[in-house]
């Protein structure tokens, strides 16, 4: 069979992770010949180098570009290349793509800002960006018209998908594949230049600033643990200054005595490191408004450590009980449990447990995800052969 692989969007975040694991299973499978085409300088080229099969790759730099160009690659030069390439299926983890695809077309949608209307992260952005969800929204139902079957990596974004998107796609072209945070990263992990304390309260909160993950509720939580005299805690937080200026503005903020007491800014962290920053955190806080699956949820429960998160579907329904949930408007909640799991061992440690309880419930391999990936598209595939 001929596939092509849609990753060209796919720059950061969780992902470019899905696409780099997804690419590292297909090692396994050299019965298929296979079109990849990726954004350039995004970390695929360590395994492209690596790879033992003959893929056939198309390198799209990466640049902001307007709807226009977008659609003109989506729906012109993309269907083009299928063509040349003379594909079989066409397989994109974008979540937007070709609206009408020359082949049947399986389509990842892991964006969940288009399923969550209620979500408090449309009252905290602009006209401008409200109207750019907009816009990418008309897209994304566009897509899911011309896909033959859509991925998605829970229930609960299952549901929500017919919920809000019914006129456009039937429940039976749906299809649940949880994803896979393991391996973190194709290189060979390594330690993270930083000077642990053995009498601090670690919290890891690895994510770039975008306002959807809500990274202003630390600072309430830093600010409610200064009120109850509960030291020795930091938040590692993983912001580059230079990507958005409304996380150099929260960066600011932090900056100051007492809250900064709180915090260490460890920037930009390659994928490699983070293996290391997990196993010295006593725990992972996510307080996003919006996830679809969420790899630090998936990596904390690898690494079987407590997660404190807002009480939300997505949250829940990855991680069950190794969870504690708090409403993402309530920080003296969040910073009571802190203060709680800090003072009492035995509490921190029943929460390990947990996790790793979740972890062997939950947790799937990426080959396991790239066999899915590969059934479906033999599924949509043959009956076009049968005819």
């Amino acid at each position: 069979m001929r596939i092509a692989f849609n990753m060209v969007s796919l720059h950061t975040g969780g992902g470019n992770r899905i696409a780099k694991n997804l690419l590292l299973s297909l090692e396994n499978h050299p019965e298929h010949e296979y079109l990849m085409i990726i954004p350039v300088d995004k970390g695929f080229d360590y395994i492209l180098e690596r790879s033992r099969l003959p893929l056939t790759v198309i390198r799209k730099p990466h640049r902001k570009t307007s709807f226009l160009s977008r659609l003109w690659f989506d729906n012109v030069q993309i269907p083009q290349y299928i063509r040349s390439f003379k594909a079989d299926v066409l397989i994109s983890l974008t979540n937007i793509s070709t609206f009408f695809p020359p082949v049947p077309h399986i389509l990842l949608f892991h964006h969940p800002h288009f399923v969550y209307p209620e979500s408090l992260y449309y009252r905290m952005i602009g006209k401008v960006e409200k109207f750019r969800k907009k816009m990418e929204k008309i897209c994304f139902r566009l897509t899911l018209r011309g896909s033959t079957i859509t991925v998605v990596q829970t229930p609960v974004s299952k549901e929500r998908l017919i919920t809000y998107y019914a006129p456009d796609i039937k429940p039976e072209a749906i299809r649940v594949v949880p994803h896979s945070a393991i391996p973190i990263t194709p290189e060979p992990a390594r330690s993270f230049n930083y000077s642990y304390d053995k009498n601090i309260f670690y919290l890891f909160s690895p994510t770039r600033y975008y306002p959807h993950k809500n990274l202003e509720l630390l600072e309430k939580i830093a600010q409610q643990l200064i009120k109850m005299n509960v030291s020795g805690i930091k938040f590692l937080i993983t912001l580059d200054p230079t990507h958005d200026i409304r996380g150099a503005r929260f960066l600011k903020k932090i900056s100051r005595p007492p809250v900064s007491d709180y915090f260490d800014n460890l920037g930009f962290i390659p994928t490699e490191c983070l293996e290391d920053i997990y196993r010295h955190s006593q725990a992972v806080i996510v307080q996003s408004l919006l996830e679809s699956q969420s790899f630090s949820y998936l990596e904390a429960l690898h690494f079987h450590k407590p997660i404190l998160t807002t009480d939300m579907d997505f949250a829940h329904v990855v991680c069950g009980s190794a969870a504690r949930y708090f409403p993402p408007e309530q920080p003296e909640a969040w910073a009571e449990s802190i203060a709680e799991l800090k003072k009492d061992p035995l509490k921190l440690e029943k929460m390990k447990k947990d996790s790793a309880t979740r972890a062997e419930e939950y947790l799937v391999s990426s080959e396991q995800v790239c066999q899915a990936y590969l059934k479906l598209a033999e599924e949509i595939r043959l009956p076009l052969k049968n005819n």
